[in-house]
């Protein structure tokens, strides 16, 4: 044998042998996979014409919750046992949810008290500043009794100092005393907060419901025992609370004794000023009972100006009663924050933020980007689509020239023999490899070399070699199944395209999900600081109709139980808003990914956007409503000046508050030309009330001097300082307009006013103070003063007011006609605007539906699925026909030789061409299986109808409900500012007892204040929501990388442009693979 034989023998089987070695490598494989996916989707979306977005891969990012960051090639088993917490969240491209809330939101204006803006339907206070509302005060401040910033309630400018035109001076703080004529609408002084009796007295306050039959009522004290679950190193809100009550009552306790030492050192210098004006001793000023006023008796008739009414706190045993998790939640709103700090003004800024939930605060961009990173749905979805993809790669690899997968080798056979004394060694070495191809035509092509090797080493002929070698050739074809050989290939490819489509159409499912959830929070939310301030108003309804009851009778048994039955209703509601929360949060964590005991919280920026919204649309709906009861009334009572001038005030009161609000949403910082004049109108408004009202009261005062028998002095000294009073608030409120005009001034009269001012209040104490201590003798020397001080007061108004207001009647008349047409007309043009409401919905439903039948992905593979229901009958019918197949094969053969391994020639070949034939002599199953694809085709048929019509339905559903929902909002609103008058006005009526309205009303009222606010925030959520599900069911949602639609948070219902049908669907039957030849019926189907 030749060298050369022995060199190839050998070579050949180690080449053989050298992949099974360069197969071991599994990053190589791997790598190879992801390669062939990434080319496939690169190939899928430019098939599709781009109208797919970019395809993900099925890695894991490394911030998510299942990454594993153990080799991907041979991976670890996760550790067996359980852990909480175990998942942080990571830095995030949409923003960073573990910023610490802004400072403002929980601190108040220099760490003192600090009034809230107004919410979406907390709405300026109407105007009944005529009566003290003693503990229902604090109703004000849960319906949105909010000055707005710089200005009083009533419209009238307050000045550098803090008070209203019409406020007292600043050494003095009892209120005014009225005119014993009711229809002068004048304050009496004294105001007496109504606040609980300390323990053990009559009157105190405790648990809802726990008197006895004295009628004795102890408040039950006692520390806070909330205990919230976190971790082992953290101290809860509800422990902060506790604390922080604890230090309040310390606190409370200090400043008593301060207020008591400056108590006695007041009353003091006010004895002192009485001697040194009067001559007289008196024991006590008046301005000492005025300034330390017992707790409010209801019994009582006094009447104060409401914007200086002391806002009953909430009693503490209230703030106990609620659940250990519902107090933070409640606190995440400015109104309930400043309830609390009311009830405990001595919590700091840092005790105030230890109280807050300190969870990651997410926004709708970060739970979008946390559940691209962590949903398990979409990262299977993503999986079946590589897995999809994988399958066509091996598809495309058969009509590729490759190694077969099995017989690609060699091997060593080692065989010893011994018989009869005969001893044989032999060694056997086969080699074989092979190669094969599907055709474009469908044929099957093979090619396959076989080499065998026989060493005898001691045989009866000593040494000797047995060499051969195959070389074959192979090619079959089938004539009429062509296109069953395709059908996988052809699947794969379709398959692909339908697994993107439902991955993407998937990922927008998911934003929309999420989106409904976060705005169904955001409702929830909204709904526990409506609750909260609902149960604090029913409270206070509560505590004043019990302290009227035991103190004095005024109201029957039944209404104070009508009144704590509406606290525990709400308080109820609140409750069960904070546990809603609490599951709402849970479902949204797994929606995400997230574990359940993951602290999670939300952003409530978007809250206050949208609440800021509805604030907007129902003061402008009061504003409306306003004028058009100005102007009813205009018509029916045309010469009531005081209704004109009254109603146009309300009516610029909330003008300037929708402005106020409009340039909140707007972000416009400087103040706006409207809100200027808005400004001017209020003021020349408030000087024409003054001048009204003192018309009025010069008017009584001078009837009552010049009557037949003179009017005792007590009666004159309150006519004339009532006048008085009046006449400085004229002047008062000339400075501020003839300021805001650019008119001169002369400094000395402001500084005479305030002079006049000292000495009104001064001459008030000394008045209560002669009538406290039965100094009658006094009377008529300070009848005298207020007379000269009468003087003094018009001298001043004449110089400040004349040329402001003219003194001939008919002259007066045309200016209040003309100020209240200026105001009427000033609402007309700013009111044009379209700030603020809902857009109205102007989407074509033709077009709308002809937009989803366009583009959605699922119709998509609906037509897709059909066209492969039609190829499959043109399978099932191929598989009736016979069976013809032609086979070709040629073998060339080499034997024992020596001049080469590969030296094959014609003597050695054998060449064969057949011909198979199977004829259709029995094809039941075939005959079945071809009237069940006949089916299978009608009812995919039936199926894309059907889909089309749901397609259609869901479209014109989503704009009747979008329609709807607008319309309901707007009834929403109107209810909302309906309600809140009637709120108003039922507790006015309820106050003084006037008519037939009871508890019972009033409850109503409240309740229907608070079902309107609810439906407000509700139907404006469930627009947005339904807005989204409308852009969805178009396929008019575009995802980021972060899996966000930017378009979810646009007000615009404007949908895109009609696109034309080939441009969004340029294989509206699906594609065929390229380079195959498929029958003529397959390519006209596609």
């Amino acid at each position: 044998m030749s060298r050369n034989c022995f060199v190839w023998c050998f070579t050949l089987p180690l080449v053989g042998l050298f992949p099974l070695f360069s197969g071991c490598s599994r990053k190589h494989y791997r790598t190879q996979a992801d390669q062939d996916v990434a080319a496939i989707y690169a190939e899928t979306r430019c098939e599709e014409a781009y109208t797919l977005p970019p395809l993900a891969g099925i890695d894991v990012d490394p911030r998510s919750r299942f990454f594993d960051p153990s080799p991907e090639d041979c991976p670890a088993l996760p550790l067996p046992e359980p852990q909480l917490y175990g998942y942080q969240l990571p830095q995030l491209a949409t923003g960073d949810p573990n910023l610490p809330r802004k400072r403002s939101d929980i601190e108040s204006a220099d760490g003192a008290e600090e009034l809230p803006p107004p919410g979406a339907e907390e709405l300026p206070l109407p105007e009944a500043e005529g009566l003290d509302l003693g503990p229902l005060a604090g109703l004000e401040a849960e319906s949105g009794t909010r000055a707005v910033e710089g200005f009083a309630h009533t419209g009238t400018p307050r000045s550098e100092s803090g008070r209203g035109a019409g406020d007292e001076g600043p050494n003095a703080q009892p209120g005014r005393r009225a005119a014993s004529d009711a229809t002068t609408g004048r304050l009496p002084p004294h105001p007496q907060p109504f606040s609980p009796a300390k323990p053990g007295e009559k009157g105190a306050i405790t648990n809802l419901g726990d008197d006895d039959e004295t009628g004795a009522i102890s408040l039950a004290s006692g520390e806070m025992k909330l205990v919230m679950p976190r971790s082992a190193d953290a101290v809860t809100p509800q422990v902060r609370l506790a604390e922080l009550i604890r230090e309040n009552e310390q606190a409370e306790d200090g400043q008593a004794e301060n207020e008591r030492a400056e108590n006695e050192r007041a009353e003091n210098e006010r004895a002192g000023d009485a001697q040194a004006d009067d001559g007289l001793s008196l024991e006590g000023g008046a301005g000492e009972a005025a300034e330390n006023q017992p707790d409010w008796d209801p019994t009582a008739d006094n009447r104060q100006d409401t914007e200086q009414l002391r806002i009953v706190p909430i009693p503490d045993e209230f703030w106990q009663q609620l659940p250990e998790t519902c107090v933070p939640r409640m606190l995440e709103f400015e109104s309930v924050r400043e309830e609390f700090r009311r009830s405990y003004p001595r919590v700091t800024t840092a005790g105030m933020t230890g109280m807050l939930s300190d969870a990651p605060r997410l926004t709708l961009p970060m739970i979008t980007e946390l559940a691209s990173l962590n949903n398990r749905a979409i990262q299977t979805q993503k999986e079946r689509l590589y897995r999809a993809a994988l399958v066509l790669s091996g598809q495309r690899y058969e009509y590729v020239l490759r190694p077969t997968r099995r017989g690609n080798g060699s091997g060593v056979t080692y065989t010893h023999v011994r018989l009869d004394s005969t001893t044989r060694d032999g060694l056997v070495v086969p080699t074989e490899t092979s190669v094969r191809k599907t055709t474009a035509i469908a044929g099957q092509f093979l090619a396959s070399f076989a080499n065998s090797v026989v060493f005898t080493f001691n045989g009866p002929q000593g040494f000797a070699a047995d060499i051969g070698s195959d070389l074959v050739f192979d090619f079959q074809q089938t004539i009429f199944q062509r296109d069953v050989v395709f059908e996988g290939l052809t699947r794969a490819e379709r398959n692909v395209v339908y697994e993107a489509r439902n991955l993407i159409r998937a990922q927008r499912a998911l934003f929309v999900d999420l989106a409904s959830d976060y705005y169904q929070l955001l409702l929830t939310y909204r709904a526990i600081e409506i609750s909260s301030q609902d149960y604090f108003s029913n409270l206070r309804a509560f505590l004043q109709g019990r302290a009227e009851y035991l103190q004095a009778g005024r109201i029957p048994r039944v209404q104070v139980d009508q009144f704590e039955q509406n606290a525990l209703d709400s308080r109820s509601s609140l409750v069960g808003a904070c546990n809603t929360l609490e599951s709402a949060l849970d479902r949204l964590k797994l929606s995400i990914g997230l574990p359940p005991e993951m602290p999670l919280n939300l952003n409530l920026e978007e809250l206050e956007s949208l609440t800021a919204s509805d604030e907007l649309t129902v003061t402008r709906q009061l504003v409306m409503r306003t004028r058009r009861t100005l102007l009813d009334a205009a018509q029916i009572r045309l010469g009531d000046r005081d209704a004109a001038v009254n109603g146009a005030t309300v009516l610029i009161n909330r003008l300037r508050e929708t402005l106020r609000v409009r340039r909140k949403i707007e972000g416009v910082t400087e103040v706006t030309d409207a809100e200027r004049e808005t400004e001017t109108l209020a003021l020349r408004l408030a000087l024409l009330e003054a001048r009204l009202q003192s018309d009025q009261l010069e008017s009584i005062r001078s009837r009552e001097l010049n009557s037949d028998l003179p009017p005792p002095a007590l009666i004159q000294f309150a006519r004339t300082i009532d006048l008085v009073e009046s006449t400085l608030s004229q002047s008062e409120r000339a400075v501020k307009l003839r300021a805001d005009l650019g008119l001169e001034s002369d400094v000395a009269d402001a500084v005479t006013a305030d002079q006049l001012s000292k000495q009104f209040y001064k001459l008030r104490r000394q008045w209560d103070s002669a009538i406290e201590d039965r100094e009658l003798d006094q009377l008529p020397e300070l009848v005298e003063k207020a007379d000269a001080l009468l003087k003094e007061t018009d001298a001043l108004k004449d110089r400040l007011v004349g040329d402001l207001l003219p003194e001939d009647g008919v002259d007066f008349e045309n200016v209040i006609v003309q100020t209240v047409a200026d105001t009427v007309a000033l609402v007309d043009r700013v009111e044009t605007s379209d700030i603020g409401g809902l857009d109205e919905v102007q989407v074509e439903q033709e077009q709308a539906m002809l937009l989803a039948l366009y583009q959605r992905y699922d119709l998509m593979n609906r037509r897709g699925e059909l066209a492969d229901d039609r190829r499959q009958i043109k399978l099932a019918a191929d598989d009736l026909r016979s069976i013809l197949d032609i086979r070709a094969t040629q073998t060339l053969s080499a034997n024992r030789f020596e001049e080469g391994v590969f030296d094959f020639t014609a003597d050695g070949s054998t060449s064969r061409l057949g011909l198979a034939l199977d004829t259709p002599l029995n094809r039941r199953l075939e005959r079945n299986t071809y009237r069940a694809a006949l089916i299978d085709y009608q009812a995919g048929r039936r199926a894309l109808i059907d889909l089309e019509d749901q397609i259609k339905f869901a479209v014109r559903e989503d704009l009747r409900q979008l329609r709807l929902q607008r319309n309901q909002y707007e009834i929403s609103v109107a209810r909302a500012a309906l309600a809140y008058e009637r709120v108003v006005s039922t507790r006015l009526q309820l106050q003084l007892a006037v008519g037939n309205v009871v508890a019972r009303d009033f409850l109503e009222a409240q309740q229907a204040f608070t079902s309107a606010l609810n439906s407000v925030a509700r139907d404006h959520i469930s627009f947005i929501r339904r807005r989204i599900e409308l852009f969805f069911d178009t396929e008019s949602i575009r995802l980021d990388a972060n899996g966000y639609w930017s378009g979810g948070q646009d007000d615009s219902l404007e949908l895109p442009p009609l696109p034309d049908f080939y441009d969004a669907n340029p294989n509206p039957w699906g594609r065929l693979p390229k380079g195959v030849r498929y029958s003529d019926e397959v390519r006209q189907n596609h």
